[in-house]
């Protein structure tokens, strides 16, 4: 007798416990089981077979006759289903063992249905084999079971498919922990290819002194893909928020972003006047390194900012990110208010891709500006002072010169 390895694999592994039993069991009453071969093969008692040889116990055989490999295979897969206590996972994996059964099978069906008339007939009164459909029947699991653990086997690691054989994991969360990987790879990729697309392509930067509502008068409806801003925080510019909310409804593609930062001291009133026209969708918080300020108002020491993250009609994105972000000490160069560029290339990257176009109605020291342009971004922006907007420009064409070609 000997053991192929090939059909040794399709006999789920005992369990060291399950074994031991065997082992005890066999030790006691010897092996009353005959071990069953095909062509000298062992097909059914490979475990029997190896306590017998280890104990030297007796054994007894019996010869079965099949046309095929396949035909042995078959039958090893259906005679464990009637012998042994299985997980669904388990009787899911060696139902797919007989995948390629049922497809030669149904392929066999077909060709039937390719002669005389008569077998066209016959043909078309036999239902077709449906591959998945056979094997959820076998497995006495749903279609849906079937698929998911035909994806574990593909795509988990054996630390989660042994996981999966001892019940530690359901087939449900280690499917869901695939699907996630994939959505994360799909999305790496996806920005792979943009950024390779996008690489040679020359980013127009479009910048305007003046009040943005004033001078973004020819920006079409609904043609801005994202707004990426830092409004002024006093309570004298409230009414900026207001503009803000009403302009970003009018420019922004359906389901695109208005990204503001905001201070804290007026934050409710900020919120209600940004709800008049977008729908809110989240709040992250930006952790700010180095020196920061103390807000006398209230006489706290501010660490972090509030992002406002609101849309123009409310969808949810398909890459999950995080809430939080740290920036790095900002420079106040060009303007007072200056915000860090870390803090605003990690909000261009999540919330937009490269080519696309972004708007900065309050441009200031232009740091958005120069983000997007290093992100390969397009962007329009608006500045409304004219010393802070000539300062800012100058620093864009210094920062242009130190960008790669």
């Amino acid at each position: 007798m000997e053991i192929l390895k090939e059909f040794q694999d399709l006999i789920p592994p005992l369990t060291n416990e399950e074994y031991k039993q065997l082992e005890n069991n066999c030790l006691e009453e010897g092996i009353r089981e005959k071990i069953i071969t095909w062509n000298n093969y062992i097909i059914d008692g490979h475990n029997r077979y190896k306590i017998a040889k280890q104990w030297n116990l007796e054994i007894e055989t019996e010869s079965k006759s099949f046309s095929s490999e396949e035909a042995v295979k078959e039958w090893m897969i259906l005679n464990q289903f009637g012998r042994r206590n299985l997980s669904n996972y388990q009787r899911s994996v060696l139902a797919l063992q007989l995948e390629d059964v049922f497809k030669a099978k149904a392929k066999e069906k077909q060709k039937g249905g390719q002669g005389g008339v008569l077998l066209k007939q016959k043909s078309a009164e036999a239902k077709p084999i449906e591959t998945r459909k056979e094997l959820s029947k076998v497995a006495a699991v749903s279609h849906d079971t079937i698929a998911k653990v035909k994806k574990i086997q593909e795509k988990a690691p054996e630390e989660t498919k042994q996981k999966l054989r001892t019940g530690e994991v359901s087939i449900n969360a280690a499917y869901k922990e695939i699907k996630k990987e994939e959505k994360k790879e799909a999305i790496k990729e996806e920005r792979k290819i943009l950024a390779e697309q996008g690489k040679d392509k020359e980013i127009d930067i479009d910048f305007r002194l003046g009040d943005f509502e004033k001078v973004f008068k020819d920006i079409e409806d609904n043609s801005i893909d994202c707004i990426i801003t830092d409004p002024p925080y006093p309570k004298e510019y409230i009414e900026c928020w207001s503009k803000l909310s009403r302009f970003a409804k009018r420019v922004l593609k359906p389901n695109g972003f208005c990204i503001a930062y905001s201070g804290q001291m007026n934050l409710p009133e900020v919120m209600k006047r940004m709800n008049e026209h977008l729908d809110y969708y989240w709040t992250f918080a930006m952790y700010h390194e180095g020196q920061t300020q103390i807000v006398n108002g209230v006489n706290l020491m501010c660490r972090w900012k509030p992002v406002l993250i609101f849309q123009n009609g409310k969808k949810k994105i398909n890459n999950t990110i995080q809430d939080y972000f740290i920036s790095e000490q900002r420079e106040k160069q060009a303007h007072n208010w200056q915000q860090s560029k870390s803090g605003v290339g990690y909000l261009i990257e999540m919330f937009t891709k490269p080519n696309e176009l972004i708007l900065e109605p309050f441009a200031g020291g232009g740091t958005t500006i120069i983000a997007a342009k290093e992100k390969k971004r397009n962007i329009i922006a608006a500045e409304i002072d004219e010393k802070t907007f000539n300062i800012a420009k100058e620093m864009i064409c210094q920062q242009e010169k130190k960008l790669p070609v």
